[in-house]
């Protein structure tokens, strides 16, 4: 599935986020690494500072800290994120903001990641999920 077909799905699942949500994708080097570019439509004007910020506590200290992690190096590279366990993992440092738009880098683990995935919907439908320390 493209990642516009991706937004497409989320938006008919979640109809409230129909026209503020689209993506794209790029290929890169490593053979299950990909990145999704997000283009959001937010409700209020904000800063790069303040959706890295909460992005970053998310993902240390929410309900989604099993889903999403975050980096802010200029260094990483596609190589970095195999094996990594998370659904997406946002690239702090690429992050664009102007006003109510907002566009974030997502990395993402097209193998080991999607098995993770899986196996955690698994222990949720079984009732058997395990503690996750930050």
């Amino acid at each position: 599935m493209t990642e516009a077909g991706a937004a497409s799905a989320v938006a008919r699942a979640l109809p409230e986020l129909k026209g503020k949500l689209t993506g794209n994708a790029i290929r890169v080097l490593t053979p299950n690494v990909s990145m999704a570019i997000l283009n959001l439509n937010l409700n209020r004007n904000t800063s790069r500072d303040e959706i890295n910020e909460y992005l970053r506590k998310s993902s240390l200290y929410s309900d989604l800290q099993r889903q999403i992690d975050y980096v802010s190096s200029p260094e990483v590279v596609s190589s970095d994120f195999v094996g990594n366990r998370n659904t997406g993992i946002v690239d702090g440092k690429a992050t664009i903001v102007e006003g109510e738009r907002c566009v974030l880098y997502v990395w993402y683990d097209n193998e080991f990641g999607y098995s993770c995935r899986v196996n955690r919907i698994l222990q949720y439908m079984s009732g058997v999920m395990f503690t996750t320390v930050p």
